[in-house]
């Protein structure tokens, strides 16, 4: 915190928090306040200002606030540019935004948005300043205040819009036990030092009249890209697993064999067994003290609850009353897989390389399947750009005490640990394959007769709660970033605005099928 402060007094600063809670924001306000530093000025969205009182108190704390989308309102653009590049310029505050663009409610980082850092560059690429300083911070939670609206939004209940009367409505829900909040601040990115290694010319900008207002460039572009997976990379990196999450992973094993109840001694002994081989994996995990199974399993009711000298996972907890009989079976899946979630940045190379080593593998087709498949999953999880080949190596490493490599195959044996690793991403690869089979059997083939995203993957979401009823398929998020995965391998075309969709290449969408279908299900090796 001594060398952020000293940072802050030398170049305009940037605190990029990860975001899951709307007490995020809040948190690092007060982080900043209490060791002196200089308390940000927070890019919020235009909803709060409209709460009665609260807006007026979230300005004077140094927010303002913007539309969630701005169009192409070419004055706003400029308008909340001018502002923006002001306080990056004559600014003595931080700035503050989130990178993410909004909360996510999965557990997992959500894909960068790039408009914002754009700007806040700008000045930069313009050598209206002669650095940037970007403070990536991680905000891991044992449980969110909002953990129950975040599961019915992925079950497709829109949100209750934000207003000061459900504030204080909802002021008994910080009577409840939250657990554990661990605030990391990352390590301090210097644009100025990155643009060097990279070689960023701002020169080119200096060929423009000043009269007229150069666009970015595309080497600005990939800069800025690059940048912003490396926020969210420090941001994953930053993170702490809490042992609830390792719980709701193992329950998810048991209940996918249809098993709700489970004795509570042999619960902790599998539990006990994946923390130790996440700590041998180099998975930062938060300590567990005395008494951490009873806390954890406290940390995920209302699903899950003790009884009889065994932990039980509620059918229809607390919550869903509204849902139908099929959508309250599948709550208690989307919960704690939203919670087991919040353990896959840490694994998910390995879950990968493990699923596909489910059967030998000829190391340069293992190569090949392995980069596919981290494009297919690139809208489920954070990969840095061009760094395949690397995670697969990294990969291989981690895993290389249990592996069997000979000059020309790659084994992984049946043990515990690739038992552990692929059921982590086994119900992705699930839900992926059978949304692909529906958009391969209903999707249009022509740009004229084009569907909607939100509107088809509700249609997938209705078709698999039927297909695979208590399951976590029916996730809307997951399913939505299937159909992203197939399109940037090419065989969907999503419109920008997502208002357009249709199928471009049956046959490699049907290929992709049988692809996964083989991961999911492979034949015997024929050695």
């Amino acid at each position: 915190m001594e060398r952020l402060s000293e940072l802050s007094r030398q170049s305009p600063l940037l605190i990029m928090p990860n975001h899951r809670s709307y007490l995020d924001f809040i948190l690092v306000t007060w982080l900043l306040y209490s060791y002196d530093i200089k308390t940000p000025v927070i890019a919020a969205g235009q909803d709060f200002m409209f709460m009665k009182g609260v807006g007026e108190v979230l300005r004077r704390c140094g927010a303002y606030f913007i539309r969630r989308s701005f169009g192409k309102d070419k004055l706003y653009w400029a308008l909340f540019t001018e502002y923006t590049q002001s306080q990056v310029i004559n600014g003595d505050a931080p700035i503050e935004f989130f990178i993410e663009g909004t909360r996510s409610r999965t557990g997992k980082s959500l894909q960068p948005k790039f408009g914002m850092l754009t700007i806040t560059l700008e000045p930069y690429f313009d050598a209206r300043v002669s650095d940037v300083i970007v403070c990536p911070v991680s905000l891991s939670y044992e449980k969110t205040v909002e953990e129950g609206l975040h599961v019915r939004e992925l079950m497709g209940i829109p949100k209750p819009k934000e207003s000061t009367t459900g504030l204080i409505k909802a002021h008994t829900i910080m009577n409840k036990n939250f657990g554990t909040i661990c605030i990391k601040i990352g390590c301090c990115l210097s644009v100025h030092k990155m643009a060097q290694e990279r070689r960023v010319d701002r020169k080119v900008r200096a060929l423009f009249p000043r009269s007229v207002t150069p666009s970015v460039q595309p080497h600005e572009r990939s800069f800025v890209n690059e940048l912003a997976y490396r926020v969210l990379t420090e941001q994953e990196r930053g993170s702490v697993t809490f042992p609830c999450s390792v719980v709701a992973a193992t329950l998810l094993r048991h209940m996918r064999e249809n098993k709700w109840r489970i004795p509570l001694v042999k619960l902790r002994k599998e539990v006990e067994w994946a923390l130790a081989f996440l700590a041998s994996l180099n998975c930062p995990t938060f300590a567990a003290g005395e008494g951490w199974l009873e806390h954890a399993l406290e940390m995920l009711s209302p699903v899950v609850a003790v009884s009889g000298g065994s932990v039980v996972v509620r059918k229809e907890p607390e919550g869903c009353e509204h849902l139908s009989k099929s959508f309250k079976l599948c709550y208690s899946f989307i919960s704690l897989g939203r919670r087991r979630n919040e353990l896959m940045h840490s694994v998910v190379s390995l879950t990968l390389l493990s699923t596909l080593l489910q059967h030998p593998k000829v190391p340069s087709c293992l190569k090949d399947q392995f980069l596919k498949l981290r494009q297919v999953l690139s809208a489920e999880f954070i990969f840095m750009p061009d760094a395949g080949e690397k995670d697969l190596h990294s990969a291989l490493r981690s895993l290389a005490p249990r592996l069997t490599v000979g000059s020309t195959l790659c084994k992984f044996p049946p043990c515990p640990e690739r038992a552990f690793l692929c059921s982590l991403v086994r119900p992705f690869l699930e839900t992926y394959l059978t949304s692909w089979q529906f958009a391969l059997s209903y999707l249009p083939r022509t740009q004229g007769h084009g569907q909607g995203v939100g509107e088809f993957t509700r249609r997938v979401q209705t078709y698999l709660s039927v297909l695979q009823s208590a399951t976590e398929a029916v996730n809307l998020s997951v399913i939505e970033n299937s159909l992203l995965g197939a399109c940037r391998r090419g065989y969907l075309h999503i419109s920008k605005d997502k208002s357009n969709m249709y199928c471009t290449d049956p046959a490699g969408l049907s290929d992709l099928i049988c692809e996964m279908a083989v991961i999911l299900n492979p034949l015997p090796a024929k050695l």
